[in-house]
């Protein structure tokens, strides 16, 4: 819908009126004054075209995606000077957090099979040490000893 403009006059659009208005508003007055300065023709009908141009090319111009010259020119000064020129490259990646899943999960692995071992170490530990004791209390009641005297 908003590439349908209306068009009130000869085909021209509103804002094309107006940057036509302006241009006459402000250049008959200034071609008044520079003829009354004794300025030669030609040079005044140039500085009019030169002061005519840019108010021409404003209220006219529009690119192809319908943007007007003021918002082309105010994105390129966005772009140019008040954005960083540095704008890292970021994705979502999910693979990257499959696989730092993975990772946590070998980590994980890692830990529970630590603590098998650890637990299978302290088994054996003390299985030792109940087998220490037993021959102690055995070699101690060969000798007739109670578990109070060693």
């Amino acid at each position: 819908m908003n590439k349908i403009k209306d068009r009130p006059i000869y085909g021209f659009t509103v804002r094309q009126i107006l940057s036509f208005l302006a241009i006459g508003i402000i250049g008959v007055p200034v071609y008044i004054i520079l003829m009354n300065n004794h300025i030669d023709t030609t040079i005044s009908c140039l500085i009019i075209c030169f002061m005519a141009i840019p108010i021409f090319f404003i209220g006219t111009y529009e690119d192809v995606h319908g943007r007007y010259l003021e918002k082309i020119i105010k994105d390129k000064v966005r772009l140019m000077f008040l954005t960083s020129s540095e704008r890292p490259f970021a994705t979502n990646n999910s693979f990257d957090a499959i696989r730092k899943q993975r990772k946590l999960e070998e980590k994980y692995d890692q830990m529970v099979r630590d603590g098998k071992k650890r637990l299978e170490e302290r088994k054996k530990i003390s299985s030792r040490r109940k087998e220490k004791i037993k021959r102690i209390l055995r070699i101690n009641s060969k000798k007739g000893m109670t578990k109070k005297d060693a």
